[in-house]
């Protein structure tokens, strides 16, 4: 299965939205993996996420950052932060930090300047509540089998 990157899904954006609703209701293209996409909040641990989950997240604006959030700048600025508000601009892909300090280091999609940045969010427990309300298509039970088999 290809792994996609996000900036591949975002030079195509347009075809990722026409074509949603079978995207998220077909196990093969729902569970296609996505480089850098993935959740890792403390104390629950890291889940991968996939095409499917993104996009559901997206579309829904659930995970379109639009609350102000801080930018990281870069490591020479010994570690400043910048305030940071825009509309339906910010995607988060990543999700990385503590439920309990509130404390996180994400990363989002700017489609206005075409590119990731780092930013700090108002609670990462929110947005993994928020991916946790998804629904995902039921994977029969045999391709479960034979995907562990292969794994193995």
């Amino acid at each position: 299965m290809q792994t996609l990157t996000i900036a591949e899904i975002f030079s195509d954006f347009s075809y990722y939205q026409v074509h949603y609703l079978s995207i998220i209701t077909q196990p093969e293209q729902y569970f296609t993996p996505v480089q850098g996409a993935f959740i890792q909040v403390w104390p629950v641990g890291t889940q991968p996420l996939y095409l499917g989950d993104l996009l559901q997240l997206w579309f829904s604006e659930k995970w379109l950052v639009q609350s102000p959030c801080q930018l990281l700048l870069e490591a020479r600025s010994n570690g400043r932060k910048q305030p940071l508000q825009r509309k339906k601009d910010l995607y988060l892909y990543e999700l990385s930090g503590s439920a309990l300090s509130g404390r996180n280091h994400c990363k989002v999609w700017s489609y206005s300047e075409q590119k990731t940045l780092s930013v700090s969010l108002d609670s990462v427990f929110k947005y993994y509540c928020l991916y946790r309300g998804t629904s995902r298509p039921e994977v029969p039970e045999q391709n479960l089998r034979d995907a562990l088999k292969s794994s193995l």
